[in-house]
């Protein structure tokens, strides 16, 4: 569904992460689901940027964005009460179940897993929240997280706080009172994770370059479980063991 909504508010989580919120009742959106957004009305940039559902409440949709090329540095000169053009949301997402879990963010990853634990939080599922950056000032939503999770940890490569990354935090923890984990980060982070072998059923939500947003471009297309699917239409979440990752 294609729908042009104005800007009813807009925050900066970081020097290059802001966060646009909508008022858009009558959707029940699910985690791991995603809107393509127009970046704005001319043919440069042509293609939409995926953006993942992070947070979804009251009616109020909040999409967070991270500057990372020519579209997305557009979309944050966009202000508030202006229009933007959404379509979707796209993708099946997930229903967590109602299992102790772990939920391990890499990066700009926060965002479709700091949906799915409001989710957990308001089903008063227990979980810990799991989440890495590369520095300090690049971890957002940090009072949200510590809000709702029973138990939060966070680290950074470089600076201040807990060094080191998600893998080699969840490598040192004692999973036997937990069900599942749910993860989502760069490709590099998911293969790390699933060298592995952790324990427990590990579901990840895959982030890939998405054309079309719809399944025709074939463009996120990986293989799992000996054949190729595509992120967009038939994930983006998958169970982390299954994922063939071609390097």
């Amino acid at each position: 569904m294609i729908r042009s909504l104005s800007i009813i508010k807009k925050t900066w989580f970081s020097k290059n992460t802001f966060g646009l919120e909508f008022s858009l009742p009558g959707i029940k959106p699910r985690p791991g689901q995603f809107f393509q957004v127009r970046v704005n009305d001319s043919m440069d940039p042509f293609l939409n940027r995926p953006i993942s559902i992070a947070s979804y409440s009251g009616n109020r949709l909040l999409l967070i964005i991270k500057i990372i090329g020519k579209g997305t540095n557009i979309l944050s000169k966009r202000r508030e009460r202006e229009q933007v053009t959404l379509f979707g949301p796209y993708g099946k997402g997930i229903v967590p179940k109602r299992q102790k879990s772990i939920l391990l963010a890499g990066g700009i990853g926060v965002a479709p897993l700091h949906f799915l634990a409001q989710m957990h939080y308001k089903r008063k599922i227990p979980f810990t929240f799991l989440y890495g950056a590369k520095t300090y000032d690049e971890i957002i939503l940090k009072a949200s997280i510590k809000h709702m999770a029973n138990r939060s940890i966070f680290v950074t490569e470089y600076g201040s706080g807990r060094r080191g990354t998600v893998v080699s935090a969840v490598k040192g923890m004692d999973l036997s009172d937990y069900a599942i984990v749910y993860a989502c980060g760069p490709q590099a982070m998911l293969i790390a994770l699933q060298q592995l072998h952790l324990p427990l059923p590990v579901y990840a939500f895959c982030e890939d370059f998405l054309g079309c947003g719809c399944g025709l471009c074939l463009g996120c297309a990986i293989m799992y479980n000996g054949t190729y699917k595509r992120i967009c239409e038939d994930g983006p979440v998958f169970e982390l063991e299954r994922i063939h990752f071609e390097n």
